[in-house]
């Protein structure tokens, strides 16, 4: 039984010229894969640089409204201000393959890209309404970032949706 499983295995890997056999072992870390080889994750990786680029547009054209805040730092006259958030940079983090989990038959990547953002500052206005109307263009000093998960095809293409919200 012995001499005909080892049989068996000589004929796969001698009938399948190398290629299958030479895949299969790379897949299971037995041999070294070839200097141009080019793994998923590394594909994702690449695309996310412009995925970045385009959700920051995206994530720019969504904020340029901004929040109206309150400044009640002096107890008698409280003053309204718009504050947005500016867009700066993004950092391709990490980029995992979708275990697939029961009967769920997802294939592909999941990607995690960072933001950077400042937020910028109206002038204070005495009611709501002047500082919707204000542009907050008083530069913040504060950076901050988030971070937002994409899903990317086998091939390492993304798929147009938006991020999902991870942590800020």
């Amino acid at each position: 039984m012995r001499t005909f499983c080892i049989a068996i295995t000589s004929i796969f890997f001698v009938g399948c010229g190398g290629g299958v056999g030479n895949t299969i072992l790379q897949d299971f870390g037995i041999r070294d894969r070839p200097e141009d080889y080019v793994s998923g994750a590394d594909r994702v990786m690449e695309s996310m640089r412009a995925v970045g680029a385009t959700e920051i547009k995206r994530l720019n054209s969504a904020n340029r409204h901004g929040e109206i805040r309150y400044d009640g730092s002096d107890a008698l006259r409280g003053k309204f201000y718009k504050e947005v958030r500016v867009y700066t940079k993004s950092y391709p983090l990490d980029a995992q393959p979708i275990g697939r989990q029961g009967n769920r038959k997802e294939t592909g990547f999941r990607g995690l890209i960072e933001y950077a953002y400042v937020l910028n500052e109206s002038a204070r206005f005495a009611n709501r309404t002047e500082a919707a109307a204000a542009n907050a263009d008083i530069p913040g000093r504060a950076v901050a970032r988030e971070r937002y998960r994409y899903r990317f095809t086998s091939g390492g293409a993304w798929d147009g949706g938006k991020g999902e919200l991870v942590r800020q």
